[in-house]
C-alpha cells in the first residue's frame, strides 16, 4: 500500500506512506526524508499508531494508525487512518 498526503497551510510538506504488506517493510518519508522505518511481520496487535512532528515554523502533530484484521492480515485489505492535530483528515484502505 502507498499512499501520499500534504500538510500545513502556508508551510507546505508531502507526507509518503508505503507498506509492504507482505514483506513487512513500512516506510514514511516527509519532503523525500526518511522519517520512519519499521518491520512488521508478526504481531498480536490490531492498530499500530506512528506519531511524528512536520514543520519548521508551522508544526503539525501527524498520526497513522495502521488498522489490520485479526484473521489472514496478510491476505485482506488494511486501512490507514491519518490524524493532523489530533483530528481525522483521511482515511486510505489497500494492500
Amino acid at each position: 500500500m502507498k499512499f501520499s498526503f500534504e500538510v500545513g497551510h502556508s508551510e507546505k510538506h508531502i507526507v509518503e506512506f508505503e507498506f509492504n504488506q507482505f514483506l513487512g517493510n513500512l516506510s514514511i518519508k516527509v519532503d523525500g526524508n526518511d522519517r520512519i522505518n519499521d518491520f512488521r511481520t508478526f504481531s498480536f496487535k490490531l492498530i499500530k499508531t506512528y506519531e511524528f512532528e512536520v514543520g519548521n515554523e508551522e508544526k503539525h502533530q501527524v498520526k497513522v494508525e495502521k488498522i489490520r484484521k485479526l484473521v489472514l492480515a496478510g491476505f485482506r485489505k488494511t486501512k490507514y487512518k491519518v490524524y493532523i492535530d489530533g483530528i481525522l483528515d483521511r482515511e486510505f484502505e489497500g494492500r
